[in-house]
């Protein structure tokens, strides 16, 4: 079993090793047989050109040439002419007459004896050359020279010849050699098949080729399933990747390629700014419909290498959302409402310590009178209880943060059935408090925080104004307030609330106006058709 397990864990080492050495052998092959040839095909042609060179200096000596002459080769010459044989390395010399008789030989017993091989007739018709006969002594290499006389006269010849065993044995150790080169380079073929699988399979994380494909499969059809828009891109906006989700919801007619900016040009600068952070449950209104986004950096191996956006119709997830906020708001009320009746039970408590019961019955009254009266008289004059609601949290968070709101006795609004129009306002009236409430309270240290709402109808617009005691907004930057990088404040979350009412009242065809308020800061007016809004 163990060596099972590790045959499967090492089979890509195992697959490359095999594959780099059966590719490598057989190059290897080819380039041996290529080496043997050209080496004895090198090693005849010298070994030719060398007996030829021999044969044209010996042909050329007037002691030969006299010897030759004479017919007779004195034995002083035939000494040298042995030693000059091993000096050269030769295997024979051999001179012979213009009857091609053998003058010298270095088998004393074969002087006198006719030359062999039938290559010597034309040396004696004047040629130099290089032949390969079969002589008395075996196969060899030979290079054959006319010897002349001073009346230039053609009177025998020098042949030279190297046996052609000695030529094999010269060839087989040079190939010996070209051998231990192809080994060394095959071991050394297998050591980097060895290193390069490791390599690869760290970069793989230690899986097989096998296991890969399985999982590539596996990811691309839970990529493609999942209910989830899902589109991977560079930092500078290149997709990479996107689901055919994303695609349905965008429009999208390829899964990769192209830019943010093609598929959503309005918030693609808003999408790649500030990308080392979050962005969660962002609503944007994009190819006639509502989408719920969020943007997450894509880290590998602890480097920034993208961004994923993931992205839902907000139809699909309005009704939780509606409920979550809901949750929210009411937590958020009892929260302020806990915090403010907490004071109010110490004070109470006081006062019955105190035996003034009198001034705490008068409190309990009054508290409650108060609360009564602002619920009536909010879901008298706003007759959908969710904007009732928000504007009765907002009131009490504002309280929390000792900022004085006002909400005009003018306020009056019907009944708002339409959802998406519902949630529009929601997020609009929402923001724009919000937003009000924190510019007052910064603005606290050098006049009364204050905010004043009012809401009303005028024919077939809902007009909404809010109006803050902050230090205002420059008419210089009445359009930068609603780029999405914006915000006078430093909280990570801030920055789109503005951006998210211009995403919004885009969507319902709405418009906003801003001036200054009478005590200085910042009014918002808002126009909002009561007409079917886009899905």
């Amino acid at each position: 079993m163990a060596t099972k397990r590790y045959f499967i864990r090492n089979k890509l080492e195992s697959w490359l090793v095999a594959a780099i050495v059966v590719m490598s052998l057989l190059q290897l092959a080819v380039l041996g047989f290529a080496s043997q040839y050209l080496l004895a095909s090198v090693i005849e042609e010298k070994t030719g050109q060398q007996a030829l060179a021999i044969a044209r200096s010996l042909a050329s000596r007037p002691d030969i040439i006299h010897a030759v002459e004479a017919e007779s080769v004195p034995e002083p010459l035939q000494r040298e002419l042995a030693l000059l044989q091993h000096g050269y390395g030769a295997s024979y010399v051999v001179i012979g007459n213009e009857s091609k008789i053998r003058l010298f030989h270095p088998v004393t017993d074969r002087v006198g004896q006719p030359m062999q091989g039938g290559d010597s007739q034309a040396a004696l018709e004047g040629n130099y050359y290089i032949s390969s006969s079969t002589g008395s002594m075996g196969p060899s290499i030979r290079g054959k020279a006319p010897v002349i006389n001073a009346s230039g006269d053609i009177i025998g010849l020098v042949s030279v010849g190297f046996l052609e065993k000695s030529v094999s044995l010269a060839i087989e150790q040079q190939t010996w050699l070209i051998l231990g080169v192809i080994f060394v380079i095959l071991a050394l073929a297998v050591i980097a098949a060895r290193w390069i699988g490791n390599r690869v399979r760290s970069r793989l994380f230690g899986l097989q080729p096998d296991e890969i494909g399985r999982l590539y499969a596996e990811q691309e059809a839970i990529f493609n399933t999942v209910r989830t828009g899902i589109i991977a891109m560079t930092l500078d906006g290149k997709i990479q990747r996107m689901n055919q989700r994303a695609r349905v919801l965008l429009f999208a007619e390829n899964e990769n390629g192209g830019t943010i900016n093609d598929i959503l040009p309005q918030h693609a600068e808003f999408l790649l700014k500030n990308t080392d952070k979050h962005i969660r449950g962002f609503e944007l209104f994009a190819n006639q419909q509502w989408l719920v986004l969020s943007r997450v950096p894509l880290q590998v191996q602890g480097q920034m290498a993208g961004l994923m956006l993931t992205m839902r119709p907000a139809d699909e997830v309005e009704h939780l959302s509606q409920q979550l906020a809901r949750v929210e708001a009411f937590a958020e009320l009892l929260r302020v409402q806990t915090h403010d009746y907490s004071n109010k039970l110490n004070t109470l408590a006081a006062l019955l310590q105190m035996g003034n019961v009198e001034k705490a019955l008068e409190l309990i009254s009054n508290e409650s009178q108060e609360v009564q009266t602002q619920v009536h008289s909010l879901v008298g004059r706003v007759q959908t209880p969710v904007l009732a609601a928000l504007l009765f949290g907002k009131y009490h968070k504002a309280q929390e943060g000792n900022v004085a709101l006002d909400i005009s006795p003018d306020t009056q609004l019907s009944v708002i059935n339409d959802k998406h129009l519902l949630e529009c306002l929601v997020s609009i009236f929402g923001n724009l408090i919000d937003n009000a409430i924190e510019a007052s309270q910064r603005a606290s240290s050098h006049r009364p925080a204050k905010v004043s709402v009012s809401l009303e109808e005028m024919g077939n617009n809902i007009v909404f104004d809010v109006e803050d005691s902050g230090d205002g907004i420059p008419a210089a930057e009445y359009e930068r307030i609603f780029a999405p990088s914006f915000s006078s404040k430093s909280d990570a979350r801030h920055g789109v609330g503005m951006y998210i009412v211009k995403t919004h009242l885009e969507g319902c065809n709405g418009s906003i106006e801003i001036g200054e308020s009478e005590s200085g800061g910042a009014r918002f007016s808002v126009y909002i058709p009561r007409t079917e809004v886009s899905k």
